[in-house]
């Protein structure tokens, strides 16, 4: 049985504020910390020495973060943000054809192809939802590609992935997903969900902070497609320092390019850690359990909540309507509770350092807001 008072432990903010903002950008975990400042503890005893020694642990990380989502090492690059992987991906499957995406995207995941002139089409919610059927009537014979969110940033609605990659499967549509609302608290297994590429950063849930974040490329792409950088360590032997070799190494990890961000690198590692220990399935439990306890919570005190009810497509976002919400989270703010407004409202995003005890003192300091609503 998992001991979350001890969990709660590892994230030092929760002893100043009520955070319920991981979806703007989690508090670093303690385990994340410990590896980056490693790192610079090293590097400053040692300068450049440990260097072998940093390389093969990062390759240490790449594998655990394949596991995480069902792929191989090879298939996985290290990038610093969700953009810069997403518009990789753009660049690559430039002239692939059309792209299908949802309205409610967050810029990072639309605005890398429209800058390269790929033709965008948006699929319209249903009551803040994308079900597989609607998002089937959207397809046309232009429909190339379809680019989702596997969790939407403004209304929490979680996709069904698994039964969106089958219909990319069937419909021989190419599968992108941005999963940075999601990785590494709710699954993913890139090879049951048909996802030919995914990307996600460790600022929000992983809680490894900033410059951490990993692009996905299925394997069966590495051999087709053109890589739009490349450096001195994209070659198979970086260390013959061939200035003229253009022999390009045959996986994700070619796109770094140069050294690895050691210390990001190493952060989302030791998060990944943290995770593993507690459990994949008991760190999803968990989540749904606090997201639901807030969203009935709200719900019975008159709220008006748009983001899912139901477990099937509940996250760790709960949003509530108001035309106020920036005002409402400064007034939230001052009493240490720390929420964010977003689209039509205020967002109250949850994670596993949180308790029921944070979420009651916010729904009653809420409650006392309500004329601001």
């Amino acid at each position: 049985m998992v001991n979350w008072n001890e969990i709660r432990k590892a994230f030092p903010v929760c002893d100043k504020y009520i955070y319920l903002n991981s979806a703007g950008g989690s508090p670093l975990s303690s385990n994340a910390y410990q590896e980056s400042r490693r790192f610079y503890d090293e590097m400053l005893e040692w300068g450049d020495i440990p260097y072998d020694n940093w390389i093969k642990q990062t390759e240490e990380v790449r594998n655990k973060i394949a596991a995480t989502i069902g792929a191989e090492r090879k298939e996985i690059a290290f990038v610093p943000n969700t953009s810069t992987g997403m518009a990789y991906i753009a660049n690559m499957l430039k002239g692939m054809g059309e792209v299908l995406t949802m309205e409610d995207e967050f810029p990072s995941t639309t605005l890398p192809w429209l800058n390269l002139d790929h033709t965008v089409a948006f699929v319209r919610p249903e009551n803040h939802q994308y079900s597989p059927e609607r998002i089937e009537k959207a397809i046309t014979p232009r429909t190339r590609i379809l680019l989702t969110s596997y969790v939407q940033y403004r209304t929490g609605f979680r996709q069904d992935i698994e039964a969106v990659g089958k219909l990319c499967a069937e419909r021989g549509l190419l599968f992108v997903v941005n999963a940075t609302q999601a990785l590494p608290v709710f699954p993913v297994d890139v090879k049951k969900d048909h996802v030919d590429f995914l990307v996600f950063t460790g600022l929000k849930w992983a809680g490894s902070g900033y410059g951490s974040g990993i692009l996905f490329i299925g394997k069966d792409w590495l051999d087709t497609l053109k890589f739009p950088v490349a450096g001195w360590r994209s070659v198979d032997h970086p260390e013959y320092m061939d200035n003229a070799s253009t022999t390009i190494r045959n996986e994700s990890s070619a796109l770094e390019g140069g050294c690895p961000s050691f210390s990001t690198v190493f952060a989302l590692g030791g998060a990944i850690d943290l995770f593993n220990s507690i459990g994949r399935d008991n760190v999803t439990k968990r989540i749904l359990h606090l997201s639901g306890y807030l969203d009935r919570k709200l719900r019975a005190s008159g709220f008006t909540v748009f983001s899912p009810g139901e477990e099937k497509h509940r996250s760790s976002i709960v949003m509530i309507k108001t035309d106020n919400a920036k005002a409402i989270a400064d007034e939230l703010f001052a009493k240490k509770i720390f929420v964010t407004a977003r689209g039509q409202g205020l967002r109250v995003s949850v994670h596993v350092f949180n308790n029921e005890s944070d979420l009651d003192v916010f729904a009653n300091e809420l409650n006392k807001l309500k004329a601001m609503l």
